[in-house]
Order: structure tokens, then sequence, then C-alpha cells
């Protein structure tokens, strides 16, 4: 198949490598130069991680990667290639706004068979059918970090979404030995429905110096089995992506535990990002070895500090 993606951040790196791996043709596209140019150097590095970790016994799976995709630097080249692909793939940052203006400035210049996929991972497919102009072929694929590793994929049809278009969705994921599942269409679906207050309720604990990081992550590691804790899962996704997802998902659902922490906010605007500057809940000098910080100026535990954030 071909297939368009626009976004080419980590997620959109994660499908584009996911489809290429697999020899499916990615056309792609991101406004930023530098994401464009380090693309495809970071798929076909991804994708021999991948194989590894899969047990993939393919000596050229990163030459076969390389050769499936076609960066383009040009939009209205992209979209020119997209009329030809049999699904667009909408992997943008998490503001609906954003997203539904895009999806109308370019969705309905694709021929009516190009199915229309949004990676999002808590924004209702509806309004985002609506942008698309296609109901009927509009679905939420939204796969897990990093994509080609992590076997399960939420997909979350609309109101409208047709069978065959669900069917074609599961088929294809299938295919590439994801294990795709049926999720509601509501803020968060199923996994960010369950995690998202989980890891704020961390964080809020950990604001009013209830838990340590280190201490966190250890008992979720020990005794519920996370790969790496809440605090280290959050410095992955990053602290932008949490803030912005769990504010979407307050505003859809109005639940109080879907308000995200000061500290949160506090740490993007400080530029804390997680471990893609260096420095989150982790530092990550040594990204081989993050060390988990007291995160001491952000705890809240006198009216004297609560204030204090307020300059």
């Amino acid at each position: 198949m071909k297939i368009a993606i626009l976004g080419m951040g980590v997620m959109g790196r994660g499908w584009i490598t996911q489809f290429a791996m697999y020899g499916h043709t990615v056309h792609c596209h991101d406004v930023d130069k530098k994401t464009r140019e380090t693309t495809v150097d970071y798929c076909a590095r991804l994708s021999e991680k991948s194989a590894r970790r899969l047990k993939i016994d393919d000596p050229e799976i990163a030459a076969k990667t390389r050769q499936n995709i076609v960066v383009h630097d040009d939009r209205s080249q992209f979209v020119d290639a997209a009329k030809g692909c049999d699904i667009f793939f909408e992997i943008i940052v998490e503001d609906l706004n954003l997203k539904c203006r895009v999806l109308g400035e370019i969705v309905p210049q694709l021929p009516e068979r190009v199915v229309f996929w949004s990676n999002t991972s808590s924004l209702d497919i509806d309004v985002l059918a609506r942008a698309a102009g296609r109901p009927q072929r509009s679905i939420v694929s939204h796969g897990m970090n990093p994509v080609p590793m992590m076997k399960g994929v939420e997909i979350v049809p609309g109101r409208e979404t047709s069978p065959e278009t669900v069917d074609m969705t599961r088929k294809l994921l299938l295919d590439m030995d994801k294990v795709p599942f049926a999720a509601p269409n509501i803020p968060g679906f199923w996994v960010n429905r369950l995690l998202i207050p989980q890891m704020l309720d961390a964080i809020r604990l950990l604001e009013i110096d209830q838990v340590s990081v280190k201490d966190g992550d250890d008992g979720l590691f020990t005794c519920l089995g996370h790969p790496q804790g809440t605090f280290k899962l959050c410095d992955f996704i990053s602290t932008p992506t949490m803030l912005r997802v769990s504010l979407e998902m307050f505003e859809s659902s109005n639940d109080p535990r879907l308000y995200p922490p000061r500290m949160l906010a506090r740490m993007v605007k400080n530029g804390e990002y997680g471990a893609a500057t260096g420095k989150g809940f982790y530092d990550w000098s040594d990204p081989k070895n993050p060390v988990a910080r007291s995160m001491d100026e952000y705890k809240i535990a006198t009216v004297e500090q609560l204030l204090e954030t307020t300059k």
C-alpha cells in the first residue's frame, strides 16, 4: 500500500518506520526542516533496533526501510503524492483546532477512495472526520510509542465509519503483526482514559512531597509490572504532550481528575520536556543511565511555596 503521513515527530517517525519495514511506500511531510532532513536515518536505525527486539532476522531491514520512505519538503508536493495513496494518516500535535484546520485544507483535495486515519490519543474522531469531509472513511488508529515495538493499536471508529473502513484498518494492522483492538470514542479512548488519571495522580503526590521519583517508579516497576514507571514514561511521552492531552481530555469530559497539576505546567514553562531535552523527572545527561531528580524546586508543601508558583 501507499501511505501519506503528515507529521514526523516521535509518533510520526514510529509509524513511518512501521509501514516502511513491512514494504509499504510512505510519503511524508513535516513543517520542521531539521525533522525532514533527519527522519530517514532515524527510521533506518529504529528499524534495526526494532528488528532485534522483535527477533526479525533480516540484515537488509534498514536498507529496505530507507528505500520505502519519500520525504517531501514542499507541502503541495506532499499533497499531490497523497492523491495517489491509499491512506492519509494525520500525526500532528494534539490540538483539536489545529488538526481540524489542517484536515480541512488537505483532505478535501484527495480522491474519495483515500481513507483518513488519525493517530490522536484522545480527540473525538467524529469531529476530525467532519473536518476531513469523509466520515465514512475516517478512523482513529492510535499506536503506542515506540510504534514498531509496541504491538497494541487502538482503533476507534466514529458514528458514521463504514464497516469496510474498520475491516481494512484491522487487516492492514494484523498484516504488520500488530494487535488492533476496538476502543470507545470517549476522551482518552481506552488506554489513556485509564492511564492519564493515574499519571496525573502520581505527579500530584510528587508535588506535595508524598513520593519521590525513584521510589514511585521502583514501586510500579516491581509491583505492577510497569516497564519503567510513571515518571520515566512521562519523560518519554514529554511533559508538553502530557499537558496538552490532559487539558484536551479535561475540556471534553469536565472530569477534575484530568486537570493537570501545577508542577506539570511549570516544567513545560521551564523547558523541561523529558528525555528529548535531557531534563524532566529524570536527568538524561547519560541517556542510557537516567538519574531520578529530587524535584524539590517544584514541590508545594506550604502556603509560601504555593504563592511562589504564581509569580
